[in-house]
């Protein structure tokens, strides 16, 4: 799910709780007592309070959004829940949340996928996004520096959505086989390709003196 800083969602978050393929029975937990806990990009615990309760006719987890917005900035949140009962205690998997930023010049979530195509991107938002911030890492660390206050160049940001693809095609290929997938995926880092290079630093012609 992906939202924008100050964004308070409208719908609650509905989990339903699994260890692996099975159901987790919450008869023996307390919605009272279960913690939802948030944290922001860089690991720290965001101030906010949630309210969760059970919903016993589809066994899940409803949480309720705070009043007021969780997300002060940009980055991949993540969301806890813990059940807690008299007698038991167990983390739930964590929920993550994409907060973008439109403003920093580089390609958003959204952005990517209307870029992209319909149905040709990864289908998860958290996912997407760490492929785009890999892929802007690498083109900054490549391209020429550019000041503190200096626009991203139109270039730079073509870098950063077809390093991205590149890192997603390549992420999905079966070293066995050398097929791609379409349910296994791993983010490793990948060299730019020779056109992204000279997207970003352009070769000059070299004169020939006869």
């Amino acid at each position: 799910m992906a939202y924008y800083p100050g964004d308070i969602p409208s719908e609650d978050i509905v989990i339903a709780p699994a260890r692996g393929e099975e159901p987790i029975d919450l008869a023996p937990f307390d919605e009272g007592e279960t913690v939802v806990a948030l944290r922001d990009f860089a690991g720290d615990a965001v101030d906010a309070d949630f309210l969760p309760t059970f919903d016993d006719d589809t066994a899940s987890v409803v949480i309720e959004w705070p009043a007021d917005s969780p997300f002060e900035s940009a980055g991949l949140y993540t969301l806890v829940v813990t059940l807690v009962g008299p007698s038991a205690r167990e983390r739930l998997a964590p929920v993550y949340f994409v907060v973008q930023d439109e403003t920093s010049g580089w390609h958003t979530v959204d952005s990517a996928r209307d870029e992209w195509g319909v149905g040709e991107a990864p289908a998860s938002d958290a996912r997407l996004f760490q492929l785009l911030e890999l892929a802007r890492e690498q083109v900054v660390e490549y391209a020429p520096a550019l000041a503190d206050d200096a626009p991203i160049p139109t270039r730079y940001r073509a870098g950063q959505i077809g390093h991205a693809q590149n890192l997603y095609n390549a992420g999905r290929v079966d070293p066995a086989s050398g097929n791609a997938g379409d349910d296994e995926f791993t983010l490793r880092p990948y060299p730019l390709d020779w056109h992204i290079k000279q997207m970003l630093r352009p070769q000059r012609g070299t004169k020939v003196v006869g």
